[in-house]
């Protein structure tokens, strides 16, 4: 391995790392224009857990208020990112190429140098894995009792290649020590301001 393919590695997981980010931040602020009542309970919780129950314009101190506990205790916040993730995931269609004869779980034979693809926009939607409402936009179906549920990375798969449980939440989250506002806190200054 020499410094530009390491340069070029790094140079694409930043790249992708921005891109699926915009794509995923778009298609919430979509979800949201659509379904006004998710945004009313999303800053409900948001005012809830930052104790700000007054309307404010202070972008940068509603954004200053929201830390890592603070996002913790946002649980339909995070039900409402896992849902826009379930039906507009960040990565639609993937491939992944066989690297040994295998066989697949229904038992198809792939052979070593096949390509399999899959396609998270459509296994998000699909009423056998989701339910009679797969097409509908509920975050509820991410509760239990108030409190936010993941599902198994093999049901929900937009994430699966990650490395971290919890990466769909955590690359909203607040960079540690930026002056740059992304994410989460980009959207809670939105809905803050509301």
């Amino acid at each position: 391995m020499n410094d530009k393919y390491l340069r070029d590695i790094i140079l694409s997981f930043m790249i992708a790392g921005k891109d699926t980010t915009a794509a995923s931040l778009s298609w919430f602020l979509y979800m949201l224009c659509k379904n006004p009542l998710v945004q009313e309970k999303i800053v409900r919780e948001i005012r809830y857990v930052t104790s700000s129950h007054e309307e404010t314009t202070d972008v940068k101190g509603s954004v200053e208020s929201i830390d890592e506990e603070a996002l913790d205790q946002m649980q339909y916040l995070h039900a409402a990112l896992s849902e826009t993730l379930r039906l507009y995931p960040a990565v639609p269609v993937d491939t992944r190429c066989a690297e040994n004869d295998d066989v697949l779980p229904d038992g198809h034979r792939v052979k070593r140098g096949d390509n399999v693809y899959y396609i998270s926009y459509a296994i998000g939607r699909m009423t056998y894995i989701w339910g009679q409402q797969a097409e509908e936009f509920k975050p509820e179906r991410w509760l239990k009792d108030g409190v936010f549920q993941p599902e198994s990375p093999f049901k929900f798969i937009s994430f699966h290649v990650c490395w971290f449980k919890n990466l769909p939440w955590q690359r909203f989250c607040i960079p540690p020590n930026e002056d740059s506002i992304n994410g989460t806190s980009s959207l809670l200054s939105l809905q803050n301001s509301q």
